[in-house]
Order: structure tokens, then sequence, then C-alpha cells
């Protein structure tokens, strides 16, 4: 009886050290960069306004407000993680919003920028962060259904995961993974240094105490969501994509397989602005997004008065 006894101790103590070691990675792997802000939109001859705003869940977030006289139509432009509202990818999208005719809203995820938060959580907690930008919008009189979201690497995670309950018009997704456990299978032992077989003690720690559900962060179920109902998508990536392998855009594509979608040969992670058709391609589906809105609407009027 002693051994079975020295059996459940040790079998304890293994558990126990087994999720203390995940606890300790998970709470060292979702501590954000602050990077500092070397640019703004004013750089790019484009007054704005800081704002301040709130996630869902009460935390306060930074924004930079591009409003366009006189535009039905807005984006939310979200950035990656360790990164903010001024990384190059994100100011050098803001001009074809703009151009298109768009007012912009520039947002900084908890933890980052000038944002409340000291924890990121690849999407899980963002999509509040996301749902909190578009009420903004909202409460200035933009409708849901003519707001864009726009995101980059774990933006763009974020707004796929956020799309489906906050009824946007359109998504636009660049470098974004599209399932977490998958991305995180060979990436979670080099970022941790431990082997493969830690990442569900680490993912359990995640849960258990940082209210962060790896499990739960898939946007490729978002995507197929999307794909039911109509929603206008746009998927971006690098085929040389080394932080998300080109694989999470295929995948999105088979969830969504009337989406835009460009491969953009020999191509890094978020490097889809380097482009010199970027503007053009970027232009032409938020045109194509605004035109199909008008021609249902021209329609729905037309049926209402027969």
């Amino acid at each position: 009886m002693r051994w079975v006894v020295r059996a459940l101790i040790w079998l304890t103590l293994l558990a126990v050290t087994y999720l203390g070691v995940g606890y300790v990675v998970a709470v060292q792997l979702s501590v954000p960069d602050r990077v500092p802000v070397t640019r703004t939109p004013q750089n790019y001859g484009l007054p704005f306004q800081e704002v301040r705003l709130t996630s869902t869940d009460g935390l306060e977030l930074s924004g930079w407000w591009v409003p366009v006289e006189g535009a039905e139509w807005a984006a939310v432009l979200v950035h990656g993680k360790d990164s903010s509202k001024a990384a190059a990818y994100v100011l050098d999208t803001l001009p074809t919003y703009v151009h298109a005719g768009f007012s912009v809203l520039l947002l900084d995820l908890r933890g980052h920028g000038a944002s409340e938060g000291t924890r990121l959580t690849l999407g899980y907690q963002e999509v509040r962060d996301v749902a909190g930008a578009v009420a903004w919008l909202e409460a200035r009189g933009y409708r849901r259904e003519r707001v864009v979201l726009h995101g980059w690497s774990m933006g763009a995670a974020t707004v796929l995961l956020a799309a489906p309950e906050l009824q946007v018009g359109a998504v636009v997704e660049d470098s974004g993974y599209a399932d977490l456990p998958y991305l995180l299978r060979n990436a979670l032992p080099e970022a941790s240094g431990l082997p493969a077989l830690f990442n569900p003690g680490i993912f359990l720690a995640a849960r258990l105490f940082l209210d962060f559900d790896p499990w739960a962060v898939r946007p490729v179920r978002a995507a197929r969501e999307l794909y039911a109902r109509g929603v206008p998508l746009f998927i971006l990536h690098g085929t040389a994509d080394e932080t998300v392998p080109f694989v999470h855009a295929q995948m999105l594509q088979q969830a969504y397989p009337n989406a835009e979608f460009w491969a953009l040969e020999g191509y890094a992670h978020v490097e889809a602005y380097k482009h010199p058709e970027y503007p053009r391609r970027l232009q032409a589906f938020l045109q194509g997004v605004q035109n199909a809105q008008l021609v249902a609407g021209t329609v729905r009027n037309g049926a209402g008065r027969r």
C-alpha cells in the first residue's frame, strides 16, 4: 500500500510542477513589448485627433481618429503583437482608406501603445477592444454594416474572431493565423525553450490563471461563419512568411472559398503594404464592398415600393 501512496505523491508533485512550469511560461510570454511612437498620421499630411475609448471589459484604449468629412463608412485598423497604431504597415495603409472616403480609427490594443493593460492574449481578450472600437464608431453615427475591420498578424486574427458577432460590413485579414493551437505547436517550443509536451500545460495554465484560452482562438471558424453570412473578406499573406506560415492563409481560404485572396510571392510577415499593387488592390476591394451594399440597398428599396 505504501508504494501506491508514494506513487500518488510523486504523480501529484509532477502534475503541480508541470502546471507550475506552464504558468511561469504563460506569464512570461503574455507580456507585450511597448514600442516607441516615431510617426503619426501627420507625417502623411492627414490631420488626426488623439482619442480615448473603452473596451467592452472596461480597459481604457488609445486611438488616433482621422475623420473624413461626409463619410458614411469607417474603418478600424488593428496592429499585431508587440506593435502599435504607429506601425509602418498601419500608417502606410491609412491614406488608401482616406482616399476611398473612409473615416479611420487606428487602435492600440490592450497592453500596446498608449492603451491600458499589461498582458496580451493573441486575440482572446483583444476582441473586446475591437468591440469597444465599433461601439465608439456607432456612437458617432457610423452603422456597423458600414464598418470595415482591417488587422495584421495578431490583429488580423482578432478582427476575424470579432467580426461575426459585431456584424460589420467587411474584413481585411493580413498575415493572420487561422488556428492558434496549430501555430503554437511549433512556435511555442521555440519561444519557451521547452519541448512540445509542455504545450498543453502552458495552455491550461493560461486558461486557469490568465483568462486566456488558446484552444478558443481559432479564426478559421469565424471565417466559415462570415462565408455563411456573405460578409466580404480579403485575405493577404506572404508566401515567405516565417512568423505565421502561409498554410494559415490557405486554411482560411478553404473556410471561405469566395474570399478575395492575394498570395504575395516572396513576401515575408506583414509585408503586403510594400507591394506596389497594394493600394490599388485594397481600394478595389473597398470599392467593391461599397458598391455591393449600394446595389443591395437599391434592390431592397425597389422591393419595398412594389
